[in-house]
């Protein structure tokens, strides 16, 4: 026998009726968002990916990741110097962003699964601390870019592969292993299977197929239960409803003009700055795509001025166009919109590619006056406009598509 869960879907406000226990995908039979269905996690394997992951981080951050040799000098770099060496130059901001981002986000996160699934395989109920742990692992997923950070390093090393000879480490091929189990695990962990495992007795009344906000409810933010407007905090999993507060017009709109404005000096000004044989040379992106292209890696040029141009201008250009219209057209467009606000959202975070480019470079290429790299001042405002753009997207509220149709 089939059982539900009614949820509130986040992109629309439609509340529904979710099996829980069918293998099929379940999509808001009104936007096509999905609310659950898939087939079933397993505990023992899940909890085992996410312990082989952690050791993978811990022996990734110490080992050597890559070297170089050029002139007769070697220099060696491990993971942790990517950000040791953005502190040395005083560039405190980028790196906390650099480590959280690429390592310590990703081992909360996988911390956090090997307590949830701990927890599951017991017979125990779910304390606070479970549901605590299940709402971090929903909020950390977004901030995860070790797969960015590795695409930025072979970026960068394919950079200087012309001018010196460059090396893997031992360090490098176990940091690929973390980010392979670190992509496993989290493809595997359905935040909807979990939240469907949880008791549902004291969810509010409500109606399905017709709006949450009509029936006086509001869907949480991280369970998608409905709830009481008159509610602190929901009653599944304890997270803070006045959340749903962060998601407004003008929030969106503040952020994506923040953005647009940090996007002219992290253009204009140089991202880096290489030293070679006393000759100092500053480095815009542009010049750095325009280096690679006249170099022959055309490809790797390409993937840069995507992933550093074409995406934050993109990006803003969308999210403007979509507020613009989010109460205009008809229902026949209302999903195409959908689909492309969440396209928008997802592709994002690769731009942090050119941060992650400038920090392996500036923590492998220091031979002092022979050939050096230093971090330029782009690089703080280019890294603020994609994490503004994604809180922009964050704060983005689809469900003001649907309000003209609403019935």
């Amino acid at each position: 026998m089939t059982t539900s869960n009614r949820c509130v879907c986040p992109d629309c406000d439609w509340v529904v009726d979710v099996p829980v226990t069918s293998t099929e995908v379940f999509k808001c039979p009104r936007c096509g968002h999905r609310l659950g269905g898939g087939a079933p996690v397993s505990e023992r394997h899940t909890l085992a990916l996410a312990l082989a992951a952690l050791i993978l981080a811990l022996v990734s951050l110490w080992l050597p990741f890559v070297g170089y040799s050029a002139s007769g000098v070697s220099q060696t770099m491990s993971l942790l110097d990517t950000s040791a060496e953005l502190l040395h130059f005083h560039e405190r901001l980028l790196a906390i962003l650099v480590l959280f981002t690429v390592w310590v986000v990703p081992v909360l996160y996988l911390l956090a699964i090997c307590w949830i699934f701990t927890r599951l395989l017991g017979s125990g109920p779910v304390g606070a601390v479970t549901l605590y742990f299940i709402r971090t692992v929903v909020q950390l997923r977004v901030w995860m870019m070790a797969d960015v950070f590795l695409l930025g390093a072979l970026v960068s090393l394919i950079k200087i592969s012309g001018l010196a000879a460059v090396e893997l480490a031992s360090g490098f091929y176990t940091f690929i292993a973390f980010v392979v189990l670190q992509l496993w695990v989290a493809n595997n962990v359905s935040r909807y299977q979990l939240w469907h495992r949880l008791p549902h007795q004291q969810a509010p009344q409500s109606e399905a197929g017709r709006a949450a906000h009509h029936q006086g409810l509001s869907g949480c933010v991280c369970c998608q239960a409905p709830n009481s407007r008159q509610h602190k905090k929901c009653w599944r999993c304890g997270e803070t409803l006045s959340l749903t507060r962060w998601r407004g017009w003008r929030l969106t709109l503040a952020l994506l003009i923040a953005a647009a404005l940090l996007l002219v000096p992290a253009h204009v000004l140089p991202v880096m700055e290489t030293t070679s044989f006393g000759r100092t040379q500053p480095n815009t992106i542009i010049g750095g795509v325009l280096e690679l292209w006249q170099g022959g890696d055309a490809p790797i040029a390409i993937i840069v001025f995507v992933a550093s141009l074409v995406i934050p201008v993109a990006k803003i250009l969308t999210l403007l166009v979509l507020l613009y219209v989010a109460e205009r057209g008809n229902d026949s467009t209302v999903k195409n919109r959908v689909v492309l606000y969440k396209v928008t959202d997802w592709i994002g975070r690769w731009s942090m590619i050119d941060i992650f480019v400038v920090a392996v470079l500036v923590a492998l290429v220091r031979s002092g006056q022979l050939m050096s790299v230093y971090p330029g001042n782009a690089a703080l405002a280019f890294a603020l406009t994609v994490i503004l753009t994604m809180l922009a997207a964050m704060t983005f509220d689809t469900r003001r598509f649907f309000m003209p149709t609403t019935k």
